[in-house]
């Protein structure tokens, strides 16, 4: 058989696999999952959350790390879980979680490691670039934060199920870049329902490049904007090489796409300038946490 043969059948696998309703990516902490639904109730009380997460040692020493960064510390180090939770409030330590979550190996893929890393860098930022336009736009921007931090899971999903079923024979990343890349906000809406999330985050998890229409719609175009803007960072998603030595395309937003969840969001040259602003005060920061 061709290689091209192989490709092919490859592709088509991979494609089938990731679809099928047996098939099961990395399992996200239970603590990020029971926290998101802690900070839905009106009750909750910061001892709770706490608790949480007490459960995973590793999870909550990363979280207070993390919280001790300029980004979030401000004029006096935050040194305990609950001074963070009282002092930030549940849902910014909910995203917190989530973020540490998939920054510790969710996806451990020895063979397309560089690509996983380039992926889960492009997703913070644009998380964190999505708070600012959620906060411009003037809309509740609750889930905003942990959907774009999901938002190209697809690709590590996709990857994933790659060296699932070819292990040590996985092929070289340019023979599957244009499927996955194509692939890959579909895959992330399907992982965001197989990890158990909400609904409404899969569905605007899976609708981060084109016009959602539903009852999230504007956190799915401030998600979009974030995504644009964060290639003026140097931290968009860049494809392997092909045979010349040129870049792949991948994951790129379109002029059209980008211009119509701006309109969605009503943003003006002037917002969009100050969202700019904003962010290149804080990128720099989250690129060397």
């Amino acid at each position: 058989m061709s290689e091209s043969l192989i490709t092919t059948a490859l592709r088509h696998r991979l494609i089938s696999v990731f679809e099928d309703p047996s098939y099961r990516p990395p399992p996200l902490p239970s603590v990020a999952m029971e926290l998101l639904a802690l900070s839905g109730r009106a009750d909750a009380r910061a001892s709770e959350v706490v608790r949480l997460l007490e459960q995973d040692e590793m999870l909550a020493g990363s979280v207070l790390r993390l919280v001790s960064s300029p980004i979030y510390s401000g004029r006096s180090t935050i040194t305990t879980l609950k001074e963070a939770v009282i002092r930030l409030g549940f849902k910014i330590v909910r995203d917190m979680v989530f973020e540490v979550a998939l920054r510790s190996g969710v996806f451990d893929l020895a063979e397309y490691a560089e690509t996983v890393a380039q992926v889960q860098r492009h997703s913070t930022v644009t998380a964190y670039i999505s708070r600012i336009v959620c906060s411009k736009a003037r809309i509740d921007g609750d889930h905003a934060f942990i959907c774009a931090l999901l938002h190209d899971a697809g690709f590590a999903g996709l990857l994933f199920a790659v060296t699932d079923f070819e292990g040590s024979e996985s092929p070289p990343l340019e023979q599957l870049w244009t499927d996955i890349d194509a692939l890959h906000e579909r895959a992330s809406g399907i992982l965001a329902t197989l990890w158990g999330l909400p609904a409404s985050m899969a569905d605007i998890v899976g609708h981060h490049h084109h016009l959602h229409t539903g009852e999230f719609s504007k956190v799915a175009a401030a998600i979009c904007v974030a995504d644009r803007l964060s290639r003026a960072f140097g931290a968009d998603v860049v494809g392997p090489a092909d045979s010349q030595g040129i870049a792949i395309a991948g994951d790129a937003v379109s002029e059209l796409d980008f211009e119509i969840a701006r309109g969605e969001l009503n943003l003006s040259e002037a917002s969009l300038d100050d969202i700019q602003a904003e962010a290149e005060q804080l990128v720099p920061q989250i690129l060397w946490l």
